[in-house]
């Protein structure tokens, strides 16, 4: 795994994936921080609770939807916010979205996690979580409801703070 884990430091798209998400995390465009760089990687078993500390709030909604059975999947705030809602989905799009996290999580019950999810260890950060989730939100809530206790996960490690001044 740490082959892998140092081939997704080498590869341009971890990259652009990590800043992409670091510009639009509401808690760190608070706090003003500029874009750190990915300097390491360590391959590394973490608890699903760790890795979902970030947007915590939200994952009960995530849970909700592959809780619920058919019949009220249209209803579930997974659908009517985060995808029509926040993503501007069709009732149709947002329920084949809905759809292919649920096949999701049958595979990862079948399969386990094939691909770990990417993390950033903001430890020396003013944020209220240690894990900054970049990729694999949708695998680590189906590891939580399948009620894994680990996930396997690249954890990077980050350049120090930097506090831009507007």
């Amino acid at each position: 795994m740490q082959a892998k884990a140092l081939l997704a430091l080498a590869w341009p798209r971890t990259h652009v994936k990590f800043e992409r998400d670091w510009r639009k995390a509401s808690s760190v465009v608070a706090k003003h921080y500029e874009t750190p760089s990915l300097t390491r990687v360590d391959a590394l078993w973490i608890p699903v609770d760790s890795v979902l500390e970030k947007n915590r709030e939200e994952n009960e909604v995530y849970l909700e939807v592959l809780r619920a059975n058919g019949a009220h999947l249209e209803q579930t705030r997974y659908i009517q916010d985060i995808q029509i809602g926040n993503h501007g989905r069709t009732l149709a799009s947002a329920l084949a979205k809905a759809e292919a996290f649920r096949l999701l999580a049958r595979s990862v019950e079948r399969d386990g996690i094939r691909r770990p999810v990417f993390l950033a260890d903001v430890a020396e950060f003013d944020l209220p979580y240690r894990m900054f989730r970049f990729d694999g939100h949708h695998r680590a809530i189906c590891a939580k409801y399948l009620g894994m206790d680990l996930v396997p996960a690249c954890v990077f490690k980050v350049t120090p703070p930097v506090v831009s001044r507007h």
